[in-house]
């Protein structure tokens, strides 16, 4: 017998076996169109993919992506975590990538994170870094405390406890502000 013989026979059973699970309990039809439109999608969008193909094209350079990007993504989708399938739809990159840009980073991974009442593969509230320091062009000179400033009738002494406040205007009381 011919592999096709096989191939018809053996599906021309396979669809009697279908039918007769169906005809005993018809919802399962709709549980057998959902995997036979889904097979069948998987098949079109490969069949689609294949013919964008260019074979003659170099292929095209990935963007680049900085750290202080992905920083600022995990501070972004932190709730108090961040899922690493997230996190790459976030940055438009594959959960591999995701994962292989947050490894040379030295973000760690953790197997379980929580976010709201879901457990999943992700980056701990503990492990994002700090988001980074804008950088300046332009330094910034510091202010002169001797200079009068726009608060004209307040001064301000810091001290080992926190900060004073001095109100020019009342020179018989002053207000203690604590450092936090």
């Amino acid at each position: 017998m011919s592999e096709r013989t096989a191939r018809a026979i053996l599906t021309v059973v396979a669809l009697g076996a279908v039918w007769g699970i169906v005809a005993v309990a018809p919802w399962v039809a709709y549980v057998i169109v959902g995997i036979l439109g889904t097979h069948g999608w998987q098949k079109v969008r490969k069949w689609i993919a294949r013919r964008r193909e260019d074979p003659g094209s170099e292929p095209a350079e990935e963007p680049l992506l900085m750290e202080a990007e992905v920083i600022r993504a995990l501070h972004f989708l932190a709730a108090p975590n961040v899922f690493l399938s997230a996190l790459a739809a976030e940055l438009c990159l594959s959960v591999e990538a995701a994962r292989a840009v947050l490894e040379a980073l030295g973000i760690r991974i953790r197997r379980a994170v929580r976010v709201g009442d879901t457990t999943g593969v992700g980056v701990h509230a503990e492990d994002i870094p700090p988001l980074p320091h804008p950088s300046s062009d332009d330094p910034v000179e510091p202010v002169d405390q001797e200079q009068p400033t726009n608060q004209q009738g307040v001064r301000v002494e810091r001290t080992d406890g926190g900060f004073i406040v001095y109100d020019l205007a009342d020179t018989h009381r002053h207000h203690k502000v604590r450092d936090h």
